[in-house]
């Protein structure tokens, strides 16, 4: 053989050895990844995937399903301390955070307004984890396929993960469909590198959203009203309260303090949070655009999450090229909204409301205020103003479901 052919040769085994093992640690990461998802190990999971990393760096399986195993986490710390307080959730309410799914606990503890907030600094510190372990995935292909309906957590902390801990109460949640609808069958989908930016833009969403409720003092708000989802809030007016009477939704109670929850103003007490907010809503439309330039550009059929105009979806609802389209517009409009290049129109204002400055420049939060338009005036002005006719034109690809598609895009 001549030593041409034996350099060549040598080659070839050891990109081909190479091959072989980047194989290998790739099965061996989705498989600790789906492992710890669907038993619902989250920390084991974590401590496994970490040290795959700390073998290989380049290893962007383990990255992938790294951040994905702490996004379960994020929710799973959630759950455990909105648990610990006994959280009641409603059905609806205006504030995400407490209506996720929890087991009812028969003997909380107390809670005040400084514990709840701990458990948002607490969301905002794991996603913020998260979101960093997938922001470091190199360029390499990567797939995990995932039953979304099999994922578990450890809802109440008690060290075990019971049978209807699952992910699929928080998504029938979010659908607002009973659980049983998902727990039918089985639900893959093959997350791939278009993903893994849409997931990271929904830890921005779910950070600007702990963002924002950080950035404001609303103890008095926490005081009047939050007895009603937590039995041991510890108030001087939930102490005096009569006993709550039957049906959580329907009664008379429950208005009032709906009511007394809006009604009561918001100062600012960390202003820079509120910056913090508007980076988190620019970072999701930028990872957005790059899921969807992703998503266009994918050649497989491997059940979709999103899936483009030539694929199927693992959800079975199809995307159209006219509907991708339409969405890179609603990124571009909800940018120059934030960047106060167009302007907010407000029902009883001539001018638009720039809400650039409503981040830069935070005023005290009043929700009727915003509503009936004291609140908005200080950030009215002229400019170019974003209009009912241009956002229809701009949604209209969306058939009159421009929020279940805005939900699920991110």
């Amino acid at each position: 053989m001549g030593s041409r052919v034996k350099v060549w040769a040598a080659a070839l085994a050891v990109l081909l050895g190479v091959s072989v093992l980047s194989a290998s640690a790739d099965e061996a990461a989705r498989s600790a990844t789906v492992k710890a998802l669907e038993s619902g190990k989250l920390a084991d999971g974590a401590t496994a995937l970490t040290a795959m990393i700390g073998a290989d760096t380049g290893n962007d399986e383990a990255r992938y399903g790294l951040g994905m195993v702490q996004f379960i986490q994020a929710i799973e710390h959630l759950s455990q301390g909105l648990y610990r307080y006994g959280l009641q959730p409603p059905r609806s309410f205006l504030m995400p955070i407490v209506r996720l799914p929890v087991p009812e606990n028969a003997n909380p503890e107390p809670i005040d307004y400084g514990k709840f907030r701990a458990l948002l600094l607490g969301f905002v510190a794991d996603l913020t984890a998260a979101e960093k372990t997938l922001g470091g995935m190199g360029s390499s292909d990567v797939k995990i396929p995932v039953d979304l309906v099999s994922i578990r957590y450890d809802a109440n902390g008690d060290g075990s993960v019971a049978p209807d801990e699952t992910m699929a109460a928080v998504l029938a949640r979010i659908l607002e469909i009973e659980p049983a609808e998902l727990a039918d069958g089985p639900m893959f989908v093959a997350f791939d590198r278009a993903d893994a930016f849409w997931l990271r833009g929904y830890c921005h969403v779910l950070m600007g959203l702990g963002e924002f409720l950080l950035a404001y003092d609303w103890h008095e708000s926490f005081d009047a009203s939050f007895h009603v989802f937590f039995p041991k809030a510890h108030s001087a007016f939930q102490e005096a309260l009569a006993p709550p009477g039957e049906g959580f939704i329907t009664s008379e109670t429950a208005i009032a303090d709906l009511i007394s929850f809006l009604h009561i103003r918001w100062p600012v007490s960390e202003p820079a949070r509120m910056a913090a907010v508007r980076a988190h809503l620019k970072a999701m439309i930028g990872l957005s655009r790059e899921d969807f330039t992703a998503i266009k550009a994918e050649t497989d059929d491997d059940r979709e999450w999103i899936p483009n105009a030539q694929q199927t979806g693992a959800a079975g609802t199809p995307v159209t090229g006219g509907q991708i389209a339409a969405w890179y517009n609603v990124l571009d409009t909800f940018e120059a909204l934030l960047d106060g290049k167009k302007l907010m129109p407000h029902w009883r204002m001539k001018q638009g409301v720039n809400i650039r400055r409503v981040f830069d420049e935070p005023q005290p939060f009043d929700f009727v205020l915003w509503i009936t338009g004291p609140a908005a005036l200080p950030y009215v002005e002229d400019g170019p103003m974003l209009t009912s006719e241009e956002w229809e034109r701009i949604t209209e690809a969306f058939e009159g479901s421009f929020g279940s598609y805005a939900i699920w895009f991110n």
